[in-house]
């Protein structure tokens, strides 16, 4: 069946502005036969009305993206191009455990960032795992997103078949994986445990963020995804991973999916069959520091938000209750919140927890300072504390969606589904009347649409329980 040609015409152009996909005239039978078998899965008959009704459909929706699973190749395998992974078990890994090792910081986050079936999220936990002799001493994110979310519900269940298994040495899928039947194997519950699994377009502009849990990653892998994409939506989807970034992250792509020239300025360090991209510049001591040094550096990268007088004598530290040394006179705590922002965003997460509770010092009653600082402990795989501070959040603005939205994933992160359900089903609740393109206070510019559909399309993908025990 073909498209008619200004049906063709209008989807091609909806598809480019929506998902940033990429259909050029050469590729037209790839655009009709994902378009037509998208249209059949709808209650739609006629591609007309069915292309009639994307177009009204807000940013974010579950229909787009079930759109863009039909258009897109979602082929994968375990330990998929064996260079990479081998880069990443000999070089990248070891060089970023030791640099924690030696910060004092047991922390690691990476995310797989179209993981579609999942077999690449868990063949990271599975290099972990063998990395980490002390992993139950590290915090470790490892975040899973896709567009797709058929694909999605497929990896959060971690069954796979043989052919899933073609790259893979015999004695991982044995150490790894559980045998159910003749043909399919389980992930090992503790390797199913390490991945968060969350529904994320990477066309669209809601990330890096604390809502999104998309900041401060340390490797991001993000293969045979901008192949599809509009120049433009490569570059913008650079742009905003290479932000999700900490500075001396790194970025996986597949060989010459994008140009060198989108990719700068991460720079291209090669390894044995493979190049992978590096986030230049210099760490420091940053993350290992406390007290009076972290709060002279902060003060130091906000001097526009403050009149300083000349050569100023810093205070005492009496008006400063949760962090010694001297604070800037007149810094209040909406500017301390924003620096602790930037901070996070950095990967910086002890400077920011400080400036954060700083901020709380001046006022204890802040929603938006809790919800930072809950962001800044689950980034830290602080879980416990997170939660405690988002009920803070709840407690002082009840109405606060993205509260929510964090606390009903965290919920899912721990198992607690019926509680995660409930906090998602508030967040439906809070934002259906609320207009979709309206920006979510405390929620990094997160529109109310977009929100509003990543937790549906949350409660559908825990509308079925996955297969594996979490015993």
């Amino acid at each position: 069946m073909r498209l008619p040609d200004e049906v063709c015409r209008q989807a091609r152009a909806l598809i480019a502005s929506r998902l940033g996909l990429d259909f050029p005239e050469e590729r037209r039978a790839d655009l009709e036969r994902g378009f037509i078998r998208a249209c059949r899965a709808s209650s739609f008959s006629a591609p007309e009305a069915y292309l009639a009704w994307l177009a009204s459909l807000p940013d974010g929706s579950q229909e787009l993206m079930r759109l863009a699973g039909h258009l897109t190749v979602g082929e994968t395998y375990f330990f998929r191009h064996h260079s990479y992974f081998e880069a990443l078990e000999q070089e990248v890994l070891p060089s970023l455990i030791a640099s924690r090792r030696t910060e004092g910081i047991m922390r690691l986050r990476l995310w797989s960032a179209a993981c579609a079936t999942g077999e690449e999220p868990y063949s990271l936990a599975i290099l972990l795992d063998r990395l980490l002799p002390d992993r139950a001493d590290w915090a470790l994110t490892i975040l899973a997103t896709d567009i797709n979310p058929e694909a999605l519900e497929t990896a959060r269940r971690g069954r796979y078949r043989e052919w899933s298994f073609r790259e893979t040495p015999a004695w991982i899928r044995e150490r790894y994986f559980h045998r159910q039947g003749g043909e399919t194997f389980e992930v090992d519950p503790r390797v199913w445990r390490m991945v968060t699994f969350a529904p994320l377009n990477l066309a669209e502009d809601g990330y890096p963020g604390v809502v999104t849990n998309t900041s401060a990653m340390d490797l991001i892998v993000c293969r045979n995804v901008l192949m599809y994409f509009t120049h433009e939506a490569q570059r913008q989807t650079v742009a905003r991973l290479q932000r999700a970034l900490v500075t001396g992250g790194w970025l996986v792509v597949s060989p010459a999916e994008v140009s060198v020239e989108i990719l700068r300025p991460l720079v291209p360090v090669n390894f044995s069959g493979a190049i992978l991209y590096r986030k230049e510049g210099v760490r420091g001591q940053g993350s290992g520091e406390r007290g009076q040094t972290i709060v002279e550096k902060s003060w130091d990268l906000v001097p526009d938000l403050w009149t300083p007088t000349p050569n100023p004598q810093p205070p005492t530290p009496d008006t400063w209750p949760l962090v010694s040394g001297p604070q800037p006179p007149t810094l209040g705590p909406r500017p301390l919140l924003e620096r602790a922002r930037v901070l996070a965003d950095q990967g910086k997460l002890e400077e920011a927890r400080h400036l954060c509770e700083a901020a709380l010092g001046r006022d204890r009653l802040d929603p938006e300072a809790h919800l930072l600082l809950a962001a800044i402990c689950q980034e830290c795989g602080e879980i416990p504390a997170a939660l405690e501070a988002l009920r803070r959040v709840i407690y002082l603005a009840p109405d606060s969606a993205p509260a929510h939205f964090l606390l009903g994933s965290l919920f899912f992160r721990q198992g607690e589904h019926r509680q995660g359900r409930r906090s998602l089903e508030t967040v439906v609740s809070l934002l259906s009347s609320v207009p979709p393109d309206e920006s979510v206070p405390g929620g990094d510019g997160v529109t109310a649409g977009r929100l509003l559909e990543t937790a549906r399309m949350y409660l559908e993908m825990s509308s079925q329980p996955s297969a594996i025990s979490k015993s």
